[in-house]
C-alpha cells in the first residue's frame, strides 16, 4: 500500500483517486473549488479529503492534477517546494492556455512542461503520467485485460521512481510504457501535439511506437 496526496481534484485528479483507492491504496484528495464536491469525491472514492498541505504531508507519491495556470498556486497551497521536496510527483498538466486571443497549446521553448514544472520545487522527484487520455476514456477503459487492456505512458529521469509510478500505473489498471527521461526529446511524444498524445494504444504497438520515437530498441513495460 501507498500513501498518495492527490492536489487536483478535477476529472483526472478525481479519477484516479477512485481508481487508486479501489487498488488498496491509501487516498487524500485535496484542491478543490468546491469544499462539498471535494468531500462528496472522497466519500465516493473511499478516500480522504484534507487541504493540499495535508495530502503533501500525507503522500509518499504526489499526483499534481490542475489546470497549467494552476500549478504555483497548488506547490504554494501544498506548503511550497520544500514541503515536497524528496517526494515523487506525478504530474499530469498539459500546457493549455491563452494563444493568440483563443485557447491552445503553449510554446515552453525547449522545455517539456515536467521541466517547467519541475524548476518550481526541484527537490521533488517529477515524472509526467496520465496526462495523454481524457478522464472520461481512463475510467472507462481501466482494468481492462489482455491484448484490450490500455497503456498509460510515463517519463522519468529518476530511476526509483520508475518502479513505483510503473505500479501505481498497474494497479489503476492499465499497462505502463516509459517513453523515456523529462526532456523535451522524449516526453514530448507524450505532450499535446506529439505522436502519443490524445490516442488509445494497447501494449505492442505502444512500444513498437516509442522504440520508432526515440530510434531505439523497445524500453519494456514499466522498465528504463
Amino acid at each position: 500500500m501507498t500513501r498518495i496526496g492527490i492536489i487536483g481534484a478535477g476529472h483526472i485528479g478525481g479519477n484516479l483517486a477512485r481508481l487508486l483507492t479501489r487498488a488498496g491504496h491509501d487516498v487524500v484528495v485535496s484542491f478543490a473549488r468546491d469544499q462539498a464536491k471535494l468531500d462528496q469525491l472522497a466519500v465516493a472514492s473511499g478516500a480522504r479529503a484534507a487541504a493540499p498541505d495535508a495530502a503533501a504531508a500525507h503522500g509518499e507519491v504526489l499526483v499534481l492534477s490542475v489546470p497549467w495556470a494552476a500549478v504555483d498556486t497548488a506547490i504554494a497551497a501544498a506548503g511550497g517546494p520544500d514541503a515536497v521536496s524528496g517526494k515523487i510527483v506525478v504530474d499530469t498538466t498539459n500546457q493549455f492556455g491563452p494563444v493568440d486571443g483563443g485557447f491552445g497549446v503553449l510554446d515552453l521553448g525547449e522545455r517539456s512542461a515536467t521541466e517547467v514544472n519541475a524548476a518550481k520545487a526541484p527537490g521533488a522527484r517529477w515524472v509526467k503520467a496520465f496526462n495523454t487520455l481524457t478522464a472520461g476514456f481512463q475510467a472507462a477503459a481501466a482494468g481492462r485485460s489482455g491484448p484490450d487492456r490500455v497503456v498509460i505512458f510515463y517519463a522519468t529521469g529518476d530511476s526509483g521512481a520508475d518502479p513505483v509510478v510503473a505500479g501505481l500505473i498497474s494497479a489503476a489498471g492499465f499497462d505502463p510504457v516509459r517513453t523515456g527521461t523529462l526532456s523535451r526529446r522524449e516526453v514530448g511524444h507524450q505532450e499535446p501535439k506529439g505522436e502519443l498524445y490524445g490516442e488509445e494504444f494497447h501494449l505492442h504497438a505502444a512500444l513498437a511506437g516509442v522504440s520508432r520515437l526515440r530510434g531505439t530498441p523497445p524500453l519494456g513495460i514499466g522498465r528504463p
